[in-house]
């Protein structure tokens, strides 16, 4: 497998986040505070300019790629064929679906399994690459979508869908606020206050923080403050 250049990989993260090169050039702005152009992208992808130091953290903060991978030629293309191929290799539709059967027929996971967890992706996350950490937690919806019977295990499905959710760019705020408005719903199945709080809570910080459907967060930090105070105090 041969390297990558940089532009390239750049161009191909660009495009599958389905942003412009303007775009591009604007999420760096507002995240790191520069004065980025189009042009100035469009000569990175080019190869007039290899992006060094500074731009190459902003642009694995912006394109959500590891640093390392932008840094390592070697990496680039092997990093792009992972991403893509678990998005739509069919071969991967069909272990998800086998995981999905297997776990109805044996049972799957115990409540409490299912709370280590979400325990462990909790430090995970700050580790991983949402990429990585997507894929991971697609394989377990697939799996507690299949034991959706107790309330409990509404709220581990609830808490996941919000992690799911977050994994998405910022910018992709269809497919986010799809997964927490069912994130959401699913908390609600659960019966239990704080998870619906806690669901809700999460979901307008992500969205209020990333800049996107700040309708949307609104309303769900309206929800969460609503039920918060309809909770029996402590006292």
């Amino acid at each position: 497998m041969g390297v990558m250049d940089i532009g390239e990989l750049v161009r191909e993260l660009r495009t599958a986040h389905g942003w412009s090169q303007a775009r591009l050039a604007d999420e760096i702005n507002t995240r790191h505070g520069t004065t980025l152009t189009r042009e100035y992208i469009a000569r990175w992808e080019r190869g007039k300019i290899t992006p060094r130091g500074f731009y190459l953290a902003a642009l694995s903060s912006a394109l959500d790629v590891p640093l390392a991978v932008l840094e390592d030629p070697m990496m680039r293309r092997e990093f792009l064929t992972d991403v893509t191929g678990a998005a739509i290799a069919p071969v991967i539709a069909s272990d998800l679906l086998a995981r999905g059967f297997a776990a109805r027929l044996a049972g799957g996971p115990s409540a409490d399994a299912w709370e280590a967890k979400l325990d462990a992706y909790g430090s995970d996350y700050m580790s991983m690459g949402a990429a990585d950490i997507q894929r991971r937690v697609a394989g377990e919806l697939v799996v507690i979508q299949q034991q959706l019977d107790r309330p409990r295990l509404w709220s581990a499905a609830a808490r996941l869908m919000t992690l799911y959710a977050k994994t998405f760019p910022g910018s992709d705020g269809a497919a986010a606020v799809r997964w927490y408005r069912m994130a959401a719903s699913a908390a609600d199945q659960s019966e239990d206050p704080g998870a619906r709080v806690w669901v809700r809570g999460r979901a307008a910080i992500a969205l209020g923080y990333e800049g996107a459907s700040l309708g949307v967060a609104d309303v769900l930090a309206d929800q969460a403050l609503a039920l918060s105070d309809k909770r029996p105090s402590a006292c």
